[in-house]
């Protein structure tokens, strides 16, 4: 099966650079420099620090063979070095860890202090007639409602921590999406992971009471039957979305070990310049990540849409506000009861030119672990150049 897998990818990745090689070409792409810093007390009280740099470059390019045909390829490469390769097990493997079907993610080296990877989250084809679409290979499938967490996204889980990924994953996958109107539309996605489990999934979206509405039926990761619903709307002038998901599985249907996921989120826009923002997210006790043994696991991308916190009952919120045109303050911030202990993210986006910005976003974490209280902090600085 992995030679079939290594064919495969030659494929798509050979038919996408000669695709890039023609005319009707859409490229663009960005450079981003990022310095991180973590530390934390130690058991004498004393801070121990872990410095990083990333040099991250994303390219997105799209072929346009004729009016119905594009050929999509994105891929981001990573440049680190720092002390979190050495000192943090694991920590250059988990670079090289593709979920999907083909292995799209290379290592290139592992030094000592230092690395670079490689990482292809998009490169399908896609199909387009009228109101069909049809797209086959790495592509982003996005069911969610609500902007934290998002148990209908059963197929590409991410994390809110992970702010310098903003394209989030992808997933090896056949998707047909057919529109029967303005509002309302029918997807069916068959998706293949690096296990060799399946995923086949469809949802129906509609609008009723000017509420965009959506049920989703699926059979994922070979294991479990999902019945999902989201929403989104308004009321009053607030905006109210929310998503569930009930996970059954096959081996045990007729017994009561289901699993129930469900997030709902409220966001309001103040004047002209604050928008607030809250949410709330329910992770049933059977399915939560296990921090205890991975500490680094509360970064990392969720394996599974059925297991999105460490904490049963989460709570978030979040000001954003517009100082000027240039500049936007935020303050996010989470509470996790199972730990009694919450998150905090203050941060600033400053625009120096049209295409050249700067970020600064500070990560503390706060939890109670065996009736002691443990604490850390990772500040981050990012400057980006898009082209």
């Amino acid at each position: 099966m992995s030679v079939i897998k290594n064919i495969i990818t030659l494929l798509f990745l050979s038919s996408a650079l000669l695709a890039s090689a023609q005319s009707k070409l859409d490229f663009n792409s960005y450079i981003s420099n990022m310095g991180q810093s973590g530390f934390a007390k130690d058991e004498q009280d004393n801070y121990q620090f872990l410095n990083d740099f990333i040099m991250h470059n994303r390219i997105n390019i799209a072929y346009y063979a004729n009016d119905k045909f594009t050929a999509h390829l994105q891929f981001r490469n990573q440049f680190l070095w720092g002390q979190s390769i050495k000192q943090i097990p694991g920590y250059a493997e988990s670079f090289n860890n593709d979920r999907g079907f083909l292995d799209l993610n290379f290592n290139w080296w592992a030094g000592e202090n230092n690395l670079m990877n490689t990482q292809f989250d998009r490169a399908y084809i896609e199909y387009v007639n009228g109101n069909f679409e049809l797209s086959l290979g790495r592509q982003r499938v996005n069911w969610g409602r609500t902007l934290v967490w998002n148990p209908n996204d059963i197929f590409n889980a991410f994390s809110y921590y992970d702010f310098d990924y903003m394209e989030r994953p992808g997933s090896d996958a056949l998707r047909a999406h057919y529109y029967f109107g303005t509002a309302s539309s029918a997807e069916f996605v068959a998706k293949v992971d690096s296990a060799n489990n399946l995923t086949l999934a469809g949802l129906y979206k509609f609008n009723k009471w000017s509420y965009d509405i959506q049920f989703l039926g699926a059979y994922v990761d070979g294991q479990d039957f999902v019945f999902g619903l989201g929403w989104e709307g308004n009321i009053g002038s607030v905006a109210f979305r929310g998503e569930g998901n009930y996970y059954h599985p096959e081996e045990n249907f007729t017994d009561t070990s289901g699993v129930f996921l469900a997030s709902i989120g409220f966001d309001y826009l103040v004047g002209n310049n604050l928008t607030v923002q809250w949410e709330f997210l329910y992770n049933d006790s059977k399915t939560l990540i296990d921090i205890g043994q991975n500490p680094t696991a509360i970064f990392q991308a969720p394996a599974t849409s059925k297991s999105l916190s460490f904490s049963e009952f989460n709570f978030f919120a979040n000001l954003s506000y517009i100082v000027s045109p240039i500049l936007t303050a935020n303050l996010a911030g989470m509470y996790y009861t199972d730990y009694n202990g919450y998150f905090l993210m203050p941060g600033i986006d400053f625009s120096i030119n049209s295409n050249l910005y700067f970020s600064f976003m500070y990560q503390y974490f706060n939890l109670e672990f065996n009736n002691s209280r443990s604490g850390s902090n990772v500040a981050y600085a990012r400057l980006k150049w898009n082209f």
